[in-house]
């Protein structure tokens, strides 16, 4: 397939990009003038636009026949509108200029956070059957309030891709679970960056109930489902792409197991945490930095994010690896760029 592939530059579209190469694909990637370039596949075209710019996205489309829309604004601080721009118009943009270009498939990334948090559900993972929450966040029962604009933009597109798939878009939309593992230290590399505070000793407590479960997916995993939906899935479909649904106690325990250090064994209480986070985003926000605590990553580990992929297991031979060997490989991976202790 001739493919376009929005996102290539972050986290897990550099991991799509490599398994399309090596899938024998013809790979153009969609390449913001800001972007970092740098290793990037060779053998990959690259032309300059953006999501939020349709015109860029239709000369961009130009001779192609499949589209991957993996890109998204995922950061801890950036303005409403902006996330309403990338994920949500930048969907609408991408949908309309393939049904211009008479596209053949287009495979949207979403979220688990687009399902919304599973600790009620029946079973207590998401599946593709799930649908999208309302605002949920806030005090324990409700609160009606979002998490994040994150949560409430990736939920709003995963709305407008069902009713584009109801309305007979050749759209396939896949739900990576917490994704981890070697590559680019963006901010969507969250788990990475986690372990990186832990082993360095910056983090007082931690976060979150022992028992909250979430799902650990290894990124080269996620991407080789995601190209697998991409060649064999039928149009409108829905995967979920997770791994692991691993208790946050003993994700902390292999985390020690593993990487052999020392993690904190105290638990910051919820309201500490969130009077913390409220401090240390006005102070990221005077000084440009990046806050390693905010009030929605508190409430984000108040809640269970486990998912249940044992439909694209039988379907598309998806085989997410367990947490303990996804975990060796990131800290091998870690060592190796000596930016673990040793």
């Amino acid at each position: 397939m001739k493919v376009l592939l929005t996102g290539g530059t972050g986290f897990l579209g550099r991991s799509v990009a490599g398994r399309l190469l090596a899938g024998g694909h013809d790979l153009r990637l969609l390449v913001r003038a800001s972007s970092d370039v740098g290793g990037l596949p060779a053998a990959a075209e690259r032309v300059h636009g953006d999501v939020t710019d349709p015109g860029s996205l239709t000369a961009a489309m130009a001779g192609c026949d499949t589209v991957v829309h993996a890109a998204a604004l995922v950061k801890i601080l950036a303005p409403a509108r902006q996330f309403d721009r990338v994920n949500v118009e930048g969907l609408d943009n991408v949908l309309a200029a393939s049904r211009d270009a008479g596209v053949e498939r287009v495979l949207y990334v979403s979220s688990f956070i687009a399902l919304g948090p599973t600790e009620e559900l029946p079973g207590g993972a998401a599946g593709e059957e799930a649908e999208p929450l309302g605002p949920h966040g806030g005090a324990a029962g409700g609160g009606g309030r979002w998490i994040n604009d994150y949560e409430r933009t990736k939920t709003e597109a995963d709305r407008r891709a069902r009713r584009a798939i109801a309305e007979g878009a050749p759209l396939v939309v896949v739900y990576p679970g917490v994704v981890y593992g070697p590559g680019a230290m963006t901010e969507g590399n969250i788990l990475v960056r986690h372990l990186l505070d832990l082993a360095h000793g910056r983090l007082p407590g931690l976060l979150g109930s022992p028992e909250r479960r979430w799902s650990y997916a290894y990124v080269d995993d996620v991407a080789a489902g995601l190209v697998a939906a991409l060649e064999g899935a039928e149009p409108g479909s829905r995967w979920v792409l997770g791994g692991d649904n691993v208790e946050l106690g003993r994700f902390y325990e292999l985390v020690r197991e593993v990487g052999g250090i020392e993690v904190p064994k105290r638990r910051i209480p919820d309201a500490v945490a969130k009077t913390a986070g409220l401090l240390a985003r006005e102070w990221a926000r005077w000084t440009g930095g990046t806050p390693q605590i905010t009030p929605d990553l508190v409430e984000v580990y108040r809640h269970d994010w486990a998912l249940d992929s044992s439909a694209a297991e039988r379907a598309l031979g998806y085989r997410p690896r367990p947490l303990a060997e996804g975990l060796q490989a990131t800290v091998a991976w870690l060592r190796e760029e000596g930016a673990w202790p040793h």
